[in-house]
């Protein structure tokens, strides 16, 4: 039940952010205004698995925000460019995030960790 709200949840959002009624451009782009609007249209980010540059540090992402979301312990991403598997069970059934994962400013040729990421997102298995 939590995965199909969670991706229901990313199928609105990634409407809402092609269409503009996000006040952004639907990109990685945005302006320094707070983005109160998406936020309250998926609700509270830390029980629906919402998730931006904003609220998580490091931000291993090319992408301003998605879902995430859990299901047997694998956990994926979702945004309007796909779904990601981000630990290893998850990526039996989806790609890997490497076309939205962002490199490491401070270790040349190396990501930034997903540790965080995944973290969060097993604690919606619980």
């Amino acid at each position: 039940m939590r995965i199909r709200v969670t991706a229901v949840a990313a199928a609105v959002f990634g409407c809402l952010a092609l269409t503009g009624c996000l006040g952004g451009s639907g990109t990685a782009e945005r302006d320094s205004t707070d983005n109160t609007e998406s936020a309250a249209i998926l609700g509270d980010p830390d029980s629906t698995g919402y998730i931006t540059e904003r609220t998580t540090t490091p931000w291993p992402f090319t992408v301003a925000s998605g879902n995430l979301a859990c299901a047997g312990q694998a956990v994926t991403f979702i945004t309007a460019e796909g779904t990601y598997g981000l630990n290893s069970r998850a990526r039996q059934k989806h790609p890997g995030p490497d076309p939205i994962w962002a490199g490491d400013p401070n270790n040349p040729g190396k990501n930034i960790s997903l540790e965080a990421v995944i973290d969060r997102g097993l604690e919606l298995c619980k």
